[in-house]
């Protein structure tokens, strides 16, 4: 983890978009000179091949490198996350000191004997985290090298909760899928709306496999399934609610969503145990060594 110092730690001015753009590039820099990007791209200190250009212009929308040397009309949110994206998949950290290492052709070149996806990648991502989070409310980049809003203040606590393992198929992957959905930035209301309903699934098959209603007071219980029927998330009716900002009650109705799940689900394991039958010592019946 890459430690953020006192004025990091203490000030409330967020990063300007130059601002980002400029720890994007001393990044760049920063790794390259330590030969982060030499493995997969072949990216030195002194030269860019031209075939990672290509593939960075085939892949992206514009043409990152030189990334130390972009114009002011680069310069833009999606530009900088873009890049950001494609370095990661890019990075590795060299192991060993350099050799000489002779190719199949017979031609004889310095390089390292191996590099690591997996410390090149940590390290990478350490220190973009570092600076995402000045940037307007909070961005992180992800193990799987996705850039995703972090949320504010408690909110995000519930967006980085444990997802505690239940049932991978029908409750975990749903609760993770609907949470990066909605962690997406250039998220729509109708995106919006469809990560409340895949959250509102999930209770309903709780509902009826589960006994969500022994965890949960009835009124509880009724008020989750109303939220979505009432404001039109699951059914459409001509009863339900259509006079308010979407915009603002969407991220209510999600977030109080997942907070109850967080509860719920450990609630419901919580009584699982409980209820679950312990083996006596000695077998079916009495006390070890009787019979």
């Amino acid at each position: 983890m890459t430690r953020r110092y006192y004025s990091s730690r203490n000030k409330t001015k967020h990063l300007t978009l130059e601002e980002l753009y400029q720890k994007l590039k001393h990044l760049y820099l920063f790794l390259r000179d330590k030969d982060f990007f030499r493995g997969k791209a072949g990216i030195t200190s002194n030269f860019v091949p031209a075939a990672i250009e290509h593939e960075a212009a085939l892949e992206l929308s514009f043409q990152p490198f030189p990334v130390e040397k972009w114009a002011s009309e680069n310069i833009t949110e999606d530009h900088i996350f873009d890049t950001l994206e494609f370095l990661y998949d890019r990075v590795s950290a060299p192991k060993g000191e350099m050799e000489w290492v002779t190719d199949e052709t017979g031609w004889s070149y310095q390089d390292y004997l191996s590099y690591a996806d997996e410390p090149g990648q940590k390290e990478f991502r350490g220190k973009v985290n570092a600076f995402l989070l000045e940037y307007k409310s909070g961005f992180e980049l992800t193990k799987d090298g996705i850039i995703l809003a972090r949320g504010t203040g408690g909110l995000q606590h519930i967006m980085d909760a444990e997802i505690v393992p239940y049932d991978e198929i029908n409750v975990d992957s749903k609760v993770r899928n609907a949470i990066t959905k909605w962690r997406n930035r250039h998220l729509s209301l109708s995106e919006k709306k469809e990560a409340i309903r895949e959250l509102a699934d999930v209770f309903e098959w709780l509902k009826k496999t589960k006994n969500l209603g022994n965890v949960l007071d009835s009124k509880d219980e009724s008020a989750l399934f109303d939220l979505a029927n009432n404001f039109g998330i699951r059914h459409h009716n001509p009863n339900q609610k259509t006079n308010y900002d979407r915009a603002i009650w969407y991220s209510w109705i999600f977030h109080f969503y997942l907070a109850t799940y967080h509860a719920a689900i450990r609630l419901l394991l919580k009584k699982e145990e409980q209820n679950r039958p312990t083996m006596r010592a000695g077998g079916l019946g009495g006390r070890p060594g009787q019979n």
